[in-house]
């Protein structure tokens, strides 16, 4: 690392943490007095809505349910939500569970204090380019442990209509508030907890790639969240009740990646993960990441090597001076088959061989990947995706 650093930092979340805590929205000072909760069926069918009701309540804060977000969540029924909140008077957004329905309550928050379609707010693509000048309040009550969107400003968000999962990253939407109660993330099931560890793990690796080595607080955040994941998701995948590895998966993923997030910007790995979630609606986020993932990073050991085998070395692996770059690579192959999931099938989510080029084409064209230092090109990315198929 050059002598020559930044410690740049800026994360305005205040952030609760701790086993229990979910409890304390009963008493914590809320940024609004009537809440639009954005959840999904799955965590009104495990009850945790009707706690949230409950506690808020307590906390003399009316609240109003929008429980139809999905994985992937999409623009029209961020829409229908933002349509809720406002007939109804909402001050504040609560995103209730996953990442899918934080980015969700985001979102909402934005189009709530600024008007219109949300689409108008997407900087790429179709987006109108309209300047985010405020979002409501938002309030992220965690129930997994993987996408950071608890601390970072980022929200994810796919229009049906044209197909495209964009970005929107916008200083308005770090959360307000972020209860990370570890204790929630015992009803995960093991396909969940892995796929949302590996989404961890890539946010942090992707975060440090990005940095080189630039912001030492960067890389204080990702090698830590590496080391945890690395030694706590096979032990949570295990066994999904053991809560001190849910503690650490949550602390990795929600605070240290989100973290990361928050000061610097993953890599084209997942925009390339983020165009498949868009043509393909049923493709888990955490999912699309593994099935490219050893063939990104073989392709990325030529323009990189120095940070991946950092990255190894993070992970236990030495360096090979014989094989530069190898180290995050053997690391990562270690993990996925440590946690059965290397070599996942594509096509089981209705990815198909031939959009390999319409994948490469809208994640260089379209989205965008000119932010990263180094260069991927378009067939890069299409051979990364033709390669990843089995």
């Amino acid at each position: 690392m050059s002598k020559l650093f930044t410690a740049n930092t800026y994360i305005p979340t205040r952030v609760y943490f701790g086993v229990g805590v979910f409890e304390d929205l009963r008493a914590i000072e809320l940024p609004g007095k009537k809440a639009l909760i954005c959840a999904g069926p799955l965590v009104k069918k495990l009850g945790i809505i009707k706690r949230t009701e409950s506690l808020l309540s307590q906390n003399g804060v009316e609240s109003v349910v929008y429980d139809r977000i999905t994985p992937n969540p999409l623009r029209s029924s961020v829409m229908e939500a933002a349509g809720l909140a406002q007939d109804s008077g909402c001050d504040f957004v609560i995103g209730l569970g996953g990442g899918s329905n934080i980015d969700a309550a985001k979102a909402v928050a934005i189009v709530l204090a600024g008007g219109g379609d949300l689409w108008n707010y997407a900087q790429v693509g179709s987006g109108g380019k309209k300047y985010v000048e405020a979002a409501l309040p938002v309030v992220a009550i965690s129930t997994t442990a993987g996408t950071g969107t608890e601390t970072d400003p980022y929200c994810v968000i796919t229009n049906e209509e044209t197909r495209e999962k964009l970005d929107f990253a916008v200083d308005a939407i770090f959360p307000a508030i972020s209860i990370i109660d570890p204790e929630l993330t015992l009803t995960l099931s093991k396909e969940q907890t892995v796929f949302q560890g590996f989404d961890a793990l890539f946010h942090a690796a992707e975060c440090f790639i990005t940095n080189e080595n630039e912001n030492r607080l960067v890389n204080l955040y990702a090698k830590e969240a590496i080391r945890t994941v690395k030694r706590w998701l096979p032990l949570a995948a295990q066994d999904g009740n053991n809560l001190e590895a849910r503690c650490n998966m949550a602390y990795a993923a929600n605070i240290l990646s989100g973290y990361t997030q928050a000061l610097t910007s993953c890599t084209s790995h997942h925009i390339i993960a983020q165009t498949m979630g868009g043509l393909y609606q049923q493709f888990p986020h955490g999912a699309a990441l593994l099935a490219i993932a050893e063939q990104y990073y073989l392709k990325l050991r030529r323009l990189r090597p120095g940070l991946l085998d950092q990255l190894g070395t993070f992970m236990g692996v030495a360096h090979d001076s014989a094989k530069p770059g190898q180290g995050f690579v053997t690391a990562l192959v270690n993990l996925m088959e440590e946690t059965k999931v290397r070599g996942l099938a594509m096509s089981k989510y209705g990815a198909r061989l031939e959009d390999a080029g319409k994948i490469a084409e809208i994640t260089v064209d379209v989205v965008g990947i000119d932010f990263e230092k180094y260069r991927l090109t378009k067939q890069d990315v299409q051979e990364i995706v033709e390669s990843s198929f089995c």
